[in-house]
Parts: structure tokens; C-alpha cells; sequence
């Protein structure tokens, strides 16, 4: 039986019946393609560039929050999940634990640097007053160099563009799934520079809340 996808596929005019001679069914494909290019052309693009409600990504402010929240609690859910023992939950979190603060890391990161690109001035209004140091920054090629401080834009901006992350846990012998510590640790280069750089996560958090 033919599933419901493939039945409306078969109906629509639109899309070419692949059967029969291999050159036929090419010709088929690229008289398709064509029309599709075609069509594509006469559609209109709706500028909206010197809107005064253009704010860009629009990423709800309700959405990024519940990320940062979420962010927290598998920071330091840790503890707590170790006093279940062998309880599912916790070959969950050595299944997720990384993967999702590493995604939730990133979605926070570009939404928040879109952002202050988009509307500098209010980003600066909003963190006025705001300590936005949240980590430190090291040139590795370099390695006698002192870390320097590293804010909150940059910050997000070497979360998009590191090459590994790190994850620093309470145990001094650590495997992933483990409880966390507040930290990660993000390296990449910079022409043939390479860097490190550490972001404290409650600090990140607190610095984002004040930007949704």
C-alpha cells in the first residue's frame, strides 16, 4: 500500500513521473528544475531593512529564557542526579548531559550576538551598570602569556566559532555524565594562533538575562 506522501507526490502536476528511458526521465528532471528556478525568480523579496520594527533574528525573549533556565539546571542538577544511583535518569543525562548544554550554548550565543548587532545601542542601554566579564581568554601559541578577561560578546562569538569544547566536573577523575562544575572550556585559532577560552556559566547566565 502506498503511503499517504507517496499518493499525493503520484497526484501532483507538479512534480515530474520519473518512469521510463534513463534519458527521458533526465529531461523530465531538468525541464523541472527549470520551472522551479523560474518560478522562484518571480518571487519578491519584502525588505525590510530600514523598518523601524526590524529587530533582525526575531527570537522571542520568553524562548531565550527558558534556554538560560534550562542551561542552569543541567549545570547544577549534578548532585542531585548522583544520589539516585543506578536510576534511569542518570544514563539519560550521560546520554544528553553535553550534547544539549552544548546546543543550548550555542542557540543562546548566536541569538544574543545577532542581537547586539541588530541594536547596538540598546544592548549597550541595557547592560549599562552590568559587569559583563565572563571568563577569561588565552593565547596558547603563546603560552607564557597571562589570561586576559573576556566579555560577554566575545564570548558568544568564540562559542560560534570554537573547534572543541570542554566540560570541567566536580570529579577528579572525570567521564562524561558526570556532575558538572560551572565551566566549560572552548578552544580554536585565530589565523595560527591558536586560543582557550573559559566561560563561567553562571556568569554567561547572568549577563544573558539582562539581554532578553
Amino acid at each position: 500500500m502506498s503511503s499517504p506522501f507517496s499518493m499525493r507526490r503520484a497526484q501532483s502536476s507538479e512534480f515530474p513521473n520519473l518512469r521510463g528511458h534513463p534519458t527521458d526521465i533526465k529531461r523530465k528532471s531538468v525541464l523541472w528544475v527549470t520551472r522551479q528556478t523560474l518560478t522562484f525568480k518571480h518571487m519578491t523579496e519584502l525588505d525590510l531593512r530600514k523598518s523601524p520594527w526590524n529587530e533582525g533574528l526575531d527570537i522571542s525573549a520568553e524562548f531565550l529564557n527558558h534556554q538560560l533556565y534550562l542551561l542552569g539546571c543541567m549545570i547544577h542538577a549534578g548532585p542531585a542526579f548522583d544520589k539516585l544511583g543506578n536510576h534511569p535518569l542518570c544514563y539519560l543525562r550521560q546520554e544528553f548531559q553535553e550534547r544539549e548544554i552544548g546546543r543550548v550554548l550555542l542557540t543562546i550565543a548566536v541569538a544574543l550576538r545577532n542581537a547586539m548587532d541588530q541594536n547596538p545601542s540598546r544592548a549597550e542601554y541595557w547592560l549599562q551598570g552590568v559587569e559583563d566579564e565572563v571568563g577569561t581568554i588565552r593565547n596558547l601559541t603563546h603560552g607564557r602569556e597571562k589570561a586576559s578577561v573576556l566579555n560577554f560578546r566575545e564570548a558568544c562569538n568564540k562559542l560560534v566559532h570554537c573547534l572543541s569544547i570542554n566540560f570541567h566536573y566536580l570529579s577528579k577523575k572525570p567521564q562524561m555524565g558526570m556532575a558538572l562544575a560551572p565551566f566549560v572550556h572552548l578552544y580554536g585559532t585565530k589565523g595560527k594562533e591558536e586560543w582557550k577560552a573559559t566561560i563561567e556559566i553562571n556568569k554567561f547566565i547572568g549577563v544573558a538575562a539582562q539581554l532578553t
